[in-house]
């Protein structure tokens, strides 16, 4: 009984498909630690949201219903 001839990759060919393999895993891991990064981004902005309205209720309760200029702190009333 003949054993089948086995056949290999070139080294060649094994190099190309190992390299694009790890290509493809090291792309994995940036694609992990972006949406780690991501998430974490999220959570901050997420608590300046929460500081950002609880601030703002804060002033409008001492201050009426006011707009606030960014730059300089002036207050002038809201057109109603």
């Amino acid at each position: 009984m003949l054993k089948p001839k086995v056949k290999k990759l070139t080294s060649e060919e094994l190099k190309k498909l190992t390299d694009l393999q790890n290509g493809i895993n090291d792309l994995l891991i940036n694609i992990g630690n972006a949406e780690l990064v991501k998430n974490q981004l999220i959570g901050k902005h997420i608590k300046l949201q929460t500081e950002w309205r609880v601030m703002t209720s804060n002033l409008e309760e001492k201050y009426g219903s006011v707009s606030i200029n960014l730059e300089d702190g002036l207050l002038s009333p809201n057109k109603e």
